[in-house]
């Protein structure tokens, strides 16, 4: 499915294209941090969306738009739609970098770290961050793992997802009775991909 956009969007749009294009294939860890940086600038802006502009679909599954990048870029770039209260598992990024940030609404993001291997991992929990408007969550570790949460019970939330790849694989991780980790293989889709 594709959708468009509303007319005032777009030029948040093209220049958050036109920073994404300025991107190394490998970018440095500093040169994340600056590109996290300018995207937290434009999330401040009175023409970056809302999550008014995405439904954000039932309320167990959020939606992932595609705005730039894909299989010959070094990079994707995801709006992503969250519905009132939506929490994912703890999941991984498949050593990809990313940047998550905020442009409507607040989120919860809890961060782990990835120990052992995937038949048995070891997640040790590092730090939870609260993210509202313009606040991003940046990583670049590849035994990263984050779990996120619509920190509203009512409203939507909009974010923003940068990774250096297409992130069309994740590892969900689950704990059992014992309190011990499991890794399950999943596939990641894409709900529309934005059009201008």
């Amino acid at each position: 499915m594709d959708i468009s956009l509303p007319a005032g969007h777009r030029r948040w749009l093209a220049d958050v294209r036109r920073d994404l294009a300025t991107l190394a294939p490998a970018p440095t860890i500093a040169a994340i941090e600056h590109l996290s940086g300018r995207l937290a600038e434009q999330a401040l802006l009175l023409d970056a969306p809302r999550s008014k502009h995405f439904p954000a679909g039932e309320p167990e599954h959020y939606r992932r738009h595609l705005i730039a990048g894909g299989s010959e870029q070094p990079y994707s770039a995801l709006l992503i739609a969250w519905p009132a209260g939506h929490r994912t598992p703890i999941h991984d990024h498949a050593g990809l970098w990313g940047i998550e940030l905020v442009l409507d609404g607040a989120l919860e993001v809890e961060e782990f770290a990835i120990g052992g291997e995937l038949e048995q991992p070891q997640l040790t929990a590092q730090r939870t961050l609260m993210l509202g408007t313009g606040d991003a969550a940046v990583f670049t570790g590849r035994r990263y793992a984050h779990r996120c949460r619509n920190l509203s019970p009512t409203r939507p939330a909009l974010s923003l997802h940068v990774y250096g790849g297409v992130l069309d694989r994740y590892h969900a991780f689950q704990t059992d009775a014992r309190g011990e980790y499991s890794a399950s293989a999943h596939r990641a889709s894409i709900d529309a991909t934005l059009m201008v």
